[in-house]
């Protein structure tokens, strides 16, 4: 598993560099604090990690939200998503891919 795979569904999501502003090749680009734009390697000596939620953490206004937009768990499968609900965890910053548990997320603060 790769940050570098993932990097680019999480345009906009906060990162241990700033704002995640875009991703071209094996090279990021950040949104620092002061609005200056950082670019670092993908693969550089600091790793670029993504903060991202839980799934579990998600506000009732949200869960409400993302069952509107096509979520359901169904026995004994798991979990079922439509492609609206995918997008809208995706804009949310959810860890849909197990990033946080591999290393390569940072768990955002639930407070």
């Amino acid at each position: 598993m790769k940050i570098d795979n993932y990097l680019h569904l999480y345009i906009g999501a906060d990162t241990n560099f700033g704002m995640l502003a875009g991703v071209m090749q094996d090279t990021c680009f950040f949104l620092s604090g002061n609005g200056e734009i950082i670019e670092h390697k993908i693969s550089g000596e600091e790793q670029v990690k993504l903060i991202l939620k839980r799934i579990n953490n998600l506000t009732p206004a949200e869960s409400t939200e993302l069952n509107k937009k096509g979520f359901s768990i169904g026995r004994p499968k798991g979990y079922s998503f439509t492609p609206e609900a995918i997008l809208f965890l995706l804009g949310l910053h959810v860890d849909l891919f197990g990033l946080i548990d591999n290393g390569l997320a940072i768990e955002m603060n639930s407070n």
